[in-house]
C-alpha cells in the first residue's frame, strides 16, 4: 500500500478469487483497506481491471436477490456464443469467442452494468445501507484472479490541536506557568472530597479556556 501523507491518500490493488459466474461480496475486502490506511472520513474510488466481470451494490440480506438478478442478467444476454435476435429472426454466432462461448457475453455483460464505484467513507469504513453490500459480479463462466484498483483520499484520525493564532496567544501570555500552576495545584480526589464543588485546578483550567478563546491584542 503507498500513502501519501501530505495530501492524505491511499493507494491499492486488492486481489479478489472467483469460483466462476456469481457475485463476490467484496465489503470486508474494502473496508479492510480503508482500516489499513488509517484514514476515517473522505472518499474511496475503485474499479475491476477488467472487461469481464463488473461491481454492483445490491442487497446482502436476502441471497434470492442475487439469484433472481443472475436470472434477469441470463435472459437478457444469454451466454450460449449467440448474439440477439436479427430483424429475419435469425440468431448468429458471435465473432469474438476466442476463449469460449461465454467470452463475448461477458464483455456485454460488463458492458450493462458499472466498473467503477466512488463511496463515501465515515468512521473508518464505507458508508454503506444496512441491507447493502458491494459485491465483484463474474461473468466467466470459470474461475478467475480479479484484481481491484483502489484510490481514498481523506482525512486521518487525530487528536484536537490548537490553532496556531491560539497557540501564540497563549505563548505571549505566559500558558506554560499557568500549567505549571495547574499540575502543583492538581488532586485527583479533590472532586469527591469537595462534593462536587469547583476547585482551583477547575477554576484555572476554565482559566486557560477564556485565554485560548480570547482574541489576539
Amino acid at each position: 500500500m503507498q500513502v501519501f501523507s501530505g495530501n492524505v491518500q491511499a493507494l491499492d490493488e486488492l486481489v479478489v478469487e472467483t469460483q466462476g459466474q456469481g457475485f463476490t461480496d467484496i465489503t470486508p475486502l474494502l473496508n479492510a483497506f480503508i482500516a489499513k490506511s488509517g484514514i476515517s472520513t473522505g472518499i474511496l474510488t475503485f474499479y475491476a481491471k477488467h472487461t469481464s466481470c463488473s461491481l454492483t451494490i445490491n442487497e446482502n440480506a436476502d441471497p434470492r436477490v442475487l439469484v433472481d438478478l443472475a436470472a434477469w442478467m441470463e435472459a437478457v444476454v444469454p451466454q450460449d456464443g449467440h448474439g440477439p435476435v436479427t430483424a429475419n429472426g435469425q440468431r448468429h454466432r458471435y465473432r469474438h469467442d476466442d476463449e469460449g462461448r461465454d467470452d463475448m457475453p461477458a464483455h456485454i455483460r460488463t458492458a450493462l452494468t458499472a466498473q467503477t464505484m466512488t463511496l463515501s467513507v465515515q468512521g473508518g469504513r464505507l458508508l454503506l445501507g444496512i441491507w447493502q453490500a458491494v459485491y465483484l459480479w463474474e461473468h466467466r463462466a470459470m474461475p478467475h484472479r480479479r484484481r481491484i484498483a483502489c484510490h481514498l483520499v481523506g482525512e486521518r484520525t487525530t487528536e484536537r490541536t490548537v490553532p496556531a493564532s491560539q497557540a501564540n496567544l497563549l505563548q505571549r501570555r505566559n500558558g506554560r506557568k499557568l500549567n505549571e500552576v495547574v499540575l502543583s495545584r492538581h488532586q485527583p480526589d479533590a472532586w469527591a472530597e469537595d462534593g462536587g464543588i469547583e476547585t482551583d485546578v477547575d477554576l484555572l483550567i476554565d482559566r486557560l479556556h477564556e485565554i485560548a478563546e480570547a482574541p489576539p491584542e
